[in-house]
């Protein structure tokens, strides 16, 4: 149940922090991160950054409160459209008092007489739901059929993090895209195959016919639906332009699946509670098995943000790792710039291999598409 922090007072969530001389802003912001949220609060938190020259601000959200798009809502409404954007005054609203616990047991009990009212009702609708199951299962059955290759990354996360950074211009991408007949989300894939060929290789690993698994929100893929799919990416694929036209097929196939209601193999939500229940429990100990890194893309704000008076002069977003996924690979956009943001655990000490290789397999694209 939400409700409004009644005891709401910024001091228990923005604070203040210098950077020491010599301390690199990346690498402090993705240790920052990991710093578990005071969870007698509503969960979110704030540090302005100096030491910089300027002044930084890192905002941490737990993903209940927000997921990538809606914490994007929540920073334009953070943030100024100009410098001079002055907010009208006006009365607080009054908070109303949160519930007392008798409440919320009551409240509960009603939520649990609802959910049985409605796993009744699916119990007639459970062989259809079984089929669409089974359907969705045999259709994402190559995805996971087999655990994710096994290279020289981690596979325990521990509690640091590396933080290293991409950045292309907007309007070259999207023209490499339009030559190749590509979305952007493609080429940041075909992209980010390409650092981890060369992460591989460096390290002296035979990457002939891998494939390695990323993890990418269908609902930015599709436009339409929550969820996540298993994109293979053929880091064994020694041309740039097969990977890319291998990347594309999938994604379309992807895409196609996902229309139609099936192959989804994360989503769970049409499912009766009692099988949604056991599909989680699968997919907590099962799927990060399959998983060899997690790669997202959310739109950001087209035009330049100001806070305070000051421009906001670049925006990065850090992807979370979980227990057994080592890399994460981030990218937002803001203003005419793509920002792409790599985390990996501190014992990914080439974390600048991948970032250089990924880099350089945006320009190759754009370069074949000049």
């Amino acid at each position: 149940m939400w409700v409004r922090d009644p005891a709401f007072d910024p001091g228990h969530h923005i604070t203040c922090s210098s950077l020491r001389s010599g301390e690199d802003l990346l690498n402090w912001a993705a240790d920052r991160v990991v710093r578990p949220l005071d969870r007698r609060r509503p969960l979110w938190r704030a540090e302005i950054v100096d030491g910089l020259g300027r002044f930084g601000l890192l905002v941490v959200l737990h993903h209940a409160v927000a997921d990538g798009l809606t914490a994007m809502a929540i920073a334009a409404a953070l943030f100024d459209s100009g410098p001079a954007t002055r907010l009208a005054d006006r009365p607080a609203d009054p908070i109303p008092r949160p519930p007392t616990g008798r409440a919320l047991v009551a409240d509960h009990l009603n939520s649990l007489r609802t959910a049985l009212s409605d796993d009744v009702r699916h119990i007639r609708h459970l062989p259809a739901a079984v089929r669409d199951a089974a359907r969705q299962l045999r259709d994402a059955a190559p995805d996971v059929r087999a655990p994710a290759p096994v290279t020289s990354l981690p596979r325990r996360v521990g509690p640091h993090r590396r933080l290293a950074t991409v950045r292309v211009a907007l309007g070259e991408l999207r023209a490499a895209g339009h030559a190749h007949r590509a979305t952007v989300n493609d080429l940041l894939l075909a992209a980010v195959t390409s650092g981890l060929r060369d992460l591989l290789s460096g390290r002296g690993e035979d990457v002939a016919g891998l494939v390695l698994r990323a993890s990418f929100p269908v609902g930015e893929l599709a436009g339409q639906h929550a969820g996540m799919l298993l994109v293979g990416l053929p880091v064994g694929e020694p041309d740039p332009q097969r990977r890319l036209s291998t990347i594309t097929s999938a994604t379309t196939s992807m895409k196609t699946r996902v229309r139609t209601g099936g192959g989804d193999v994360f989503d769970i939500l049409r499912l009766p509670r009692p099988l949604a229940r056991l599909a989680v429990r699968w997919l907590r100990h099962a799927a990060r098995r399959h998983i060899n890194l997690f790669v997202t893309n959310v739109p950001g704000p087209p035009r330049p943000l100001w806070l305070a008076g000051a421009r906001m002069l670049d925006a990065v977003p850090i992807a979370p790792l979980t227990a057994d996924v080592p890399v994460g690979v981030a990218a937002l956009s803001y203003a005419d710039t793509l920002a792409i943001s790599i985390t990996t655990d501190a014992a990914v000490t080439d974390i600048d291999v991948l970032a250089d290789g990924i880099q350089r397999g945006f320009t190759d694209f754009a370069v074949a598409a000049r």
